[in-house]
């Protein structure tokens, strides 16, 4: 087995990590700011025009405008909420990473959102961490894919397709034919970023079967709920079909019961296909 400074030396000679964009810098700057001002966001978004203009459209699509006319992004702020403004705005940037956007790149758009909005509904029903940190955990926990997949994509089309051909998983396979896994490329990414400490454990460790001891307890727990929202995301087939079987989902871990997860899995399949198709628009 290699040691982490092979696999990270093996990585930065092969893939080019990108700079996160300013904008989604920023909001995951606010997130983490106690006592950040709608005032903040909507200076930050209107900086950029362009920007503003897809939040606005999304804020009166019919999922988050409920047919009222939202000219401003401090209404669609008031409208839609704060935290889940920052949490598209995160989306729209994670989306612009993409060099280009065929079906596995929708898929794994798809998957992101579907596990952040499942991760989301896990943090409100067990109360362990803030919904809106679960929220944008979800939608990077994969951030490795999209950089491996913008960086070798004759070599990950080869991944894809034994994935999809064979049902290995991405981690499995990621490993036999690059020789390092997207866990470790988002690991690299999150430190580059100066992510929270949180999001980088999500991102690095979300397919481990054991983790690392933490400072914070709640950094563990987090990365739990990411993994449960994974699970059952790919359970409920929204994304990406796997063939193989999916392991069960650790209910107890976090506190839950098998009704729990029942409501979860209802209410993500319920609301998730109409979010979809407004933040595909962004």
């Amino acid at each position: 087995m290699m040691s982490e400074n092979s696999i990270e030396k093996l990585i930065l000679d092969t893939v080019d990590l990108p700079s996160l964009p300013p904008v989604a810098s920023k909001v995951l700057q606010l997130i983490n700011k106690d006592g950040s001002s709608i005032v903040e966001m909507e200076e930050l978004i209107a900086k950029d025009q362009a920007f503003s203009a897809r939040i606005l459209r999304v804020a009166n699509s019919p999922y988050y405008g409920r047919g009222r006319s939202i000219e401003t992004v401090s209404s669609a702020i008031l409208m839609i909420g704060f935290n889940t403004m920052k949490s598209l705005v995160v989306a729209a940037s994670l989306k612009d990473m993409h060099n280009r956007f065929g079906l596995f790149e929708k898929k794994l758009w798809e998957h992101s959102l579907a596990v952040s909005i499942a991760a989301s509904m896990i943090a409100k029903r067990t109360r362990l961490v803030h919904d809106e940190e679960a929220m944008v955990a979800g939608l990077l926990h994969d951030v490795g894919k999209t950089v491996l997949n913008n960086n070798m994509a004759d070599k990950y089309s080869l991944v894809i397709q034994k994935v999809f051909d064979e049902g290995a998983s991405f981690y499995a396979a990621e490993i036999e034919m690059l020789g390092f896994n997207h866990c470790n490329v988002g690991g690299l990414i999150a430190r580059k970023w100066k992510l929270p400490k949180g999001l980088e454990v999500v991102i690095e460790y979300h397919h481990a079967d054991e983790l690392p001891a933490f400072d914070d307890s709640s950094n563990e727990v987090l990365c739990g709920i990411v993994k449960t929202a994974d699970a059952l995301c790919l359970n409920l087939g929204i994304g990406f079909q796997m063939h193989k079987a999916i392991p069960d989902i650790d209910v107890q871990a976090l506190g839950l019961t098998s009704a729990d997860l029942d409501k979860v899995s209802a209410d993500v399949e319920a609301s998730v296909q109409q979010q979809l198709a407004e933040l595909l628009a962004l």
